[in-house]
């Protein structure tokens, strides 16, 4: 009976976060603070023109979020002038059938056309938006908004027009905007504008999120500019755990001034990473006698071109400008657009869904808490490349599940490896997940059980054993 009182508490904690991680998956639905303005006969007209003009800036600004720039020629066009706005310059005018994908790109759909959207439809998509610094007179109107859209309605919208998409955050890495001049290196300091623009708005909800320091005395006290270029593990580790972060980026601006333009190159580069993959060394070390087994892991396959998979001072993305001085916000907003942007190209490309493919895979669930359990649930969850999961049986330490994935399973591993978790397979059929402390043990137990299983090497006695991570109970099917 204590049993199964802890099998419904587990139960419990599953679908209590449920709506939470669902809700948490949606931020990258959300685009904020993007700058309207507009003039009219009066400010109630400028104020409507603003915000259509700023919701399809948004939409825009969504769409190739999710996306990879090779299909950006196909993203939905809003098609409605009535207003006087001017066309995205960015993307094909509707009507018009740009040149197909290659047939090399996996993800090719044939016949493929720009889907076209009027205003009407394009507000049937927004779940809300939030007017901030809003300011007007007679004829003028202008504000910062926050645009919401609806998920479903976006992720519909992209099915029908045969767009691969991916909707998968990373997690959230500490940026140290770091400008260098002429005149010296600057972090902290108050003339620090490359610092202002990492804060004129929010990144977390890029795919790949970022978040800018508070900028106080403790942090001046923990690192410099300088320490930050170099690199300085000890400084930023202090700033990671400070944050609770897994990741810290260096967004190092190197600007000069030539003949009136200003000259901006532009760097992320990796300054600290969490590890989350599995010591294989130990593991090794007791299996030396089976080192013959073809069986390899994700564990120990972990891709070197993966996003999460970075080491200390790898430049993540990196970007060139040339522009008239004089106006160096302007040209640090777009700086900042262009490099994350390029910093998350990979990890779309990994992560990208495409809903022609799913399987069903079996997969055990490994934990030693309900805290890791907790974790587990919650990235299953959020994943959008997780359809559904057919919880079937549970135990003190581990749990049977069908989850029915889209695509390759490969990208569910990154995925996964993004929520500090380790998923793999022995064999192609069935899976496995956990921390990557727990996976280590899990990984161990499984390589004692399989010597025990094919018998002892000097002896040849067999030894069958089941795994001791797993108990079997609630058979009954689970679903969510």
């Amino acid at each position: 009976m204590s049993w199964m009182r802890s099998a419904g508490l587990i139960l419990a904690v599953f679908f209590a976060g449920a709506s939470a991680a669902v809700a948490a998956g949606e931020d990258v639905f959300v685009v904020p603070r993007v700058t309207v303005q507009a003039q009219a006969d009066s400010a109630t007209a400028a104020k409507a023109i603003a915000q259509r003009q700023g919701r399809r800036r948004a939409l825009s600004i969504l769409l190739k979020r999710l996306t990879v720039e090779e299909d950006w020629p196909y993203l939905p066009q809003v098609v409605s002038m009535s207003d006087g706005a001017a066309p995205d310059q960015s993307a094909p005018d509707a009507g018009v059938s740009p040149q197909g994908p290659q047939d090399s790109d996996p993800f090719a759909y044939r016949d493929r056309q720009a889907v076209s959207l009027d205003d009407n439809a394009l507000e049937a998509l927004e779940a809300g938006f939030e007017v901030y610094n809003e300011k007007s007179s007679a004829r003028t109107y202008r504000a910062f908004i926050t645009y919401r859209f609806k998920p479903a309605a976006v992720r519909k919208l992209l099915r029908d027009a045969q767009i691969p998409y991916s909707e998968a955050q990373t997690r959230t890495a500490l940026v140290l905007p770091v400008l260098e001049t002429a005149n010296g290196v600057y972090l902290w300091e108050e003339n620090n504008p490359w610092m202002a623009a990492w804060k004129v708005r929010p990144y977390d909800n890029e795919l790949t999120p970022m978040a800018a320091p508070l900028g106080d005395l403790e942090d001046a006290s923990t690192i410099s500019a300088k320490e930050a270029l170099a690199l300085n593990a000890r400084s930023l580790q202090a700033m990671a755990d400070r944050y609770s972060v897994s990741q810290v980026i260096v967004a190092h601006a190197f600007l000069r001034q030539v003949d009136g333009e200003h000259k901006l190159r532009v760097r992320l580069i990796n300054g600290f990473r969490e590890s989350t993959e599995v010591a294989v060394d130990e593991i090794g070390a007791i299996d030396a006698p089976n080192s013959s087994y073809e069986g390899l892991t994700a564990i120990q396959q972990a891709p070197e071109s993966s996003i999460v998979s970075a080491k200390v001072g790898d430049v993540l993305a990196e970007s060139y400008f040339n522009r008239p001085a004089g106006n160096f916000p302007t040209l640090a907003e777009e700086a900042i657009e262009a490099v994350i942007a390029k910093h998350a190209k990979p990890w779309k490309e990994r992560t990208l869904i495409d809903h022609t493919e799913a399987a069903l895979l079996e997969a055990s669930a490994y934990f030693r808490t309900l805290t890791e359990w907790a974790k587990i649930r919650s990235a299953l969850i959020s994943t959008p490349l997780v359809g559904s999961v057919q919880v079937r049986s549970l135990s003190r330490q581990g749990a049977e599940m069908l989850v029915r994935a889209y695509g390759d399973p490969d990208k569910l591993v990154v995925a996964m490896e993004s929520q500090g978790l380790v998923l793999w397979t022995e064999d192609g059929e069935r899976w496995l997940v956990a921390t990557p402390a727990t996976a280590q043990g899990v990984r161990r137990d499984e390589r004692r059980n399989r010597r025990n299983r094919f018998g002892d090497l000097e002896s040849g006695a067999a030894s069958p054993v089941r795994p001791a991570a797993y108990e079997e109970t609630q058979p009954a099917p689970v679903r969510y």
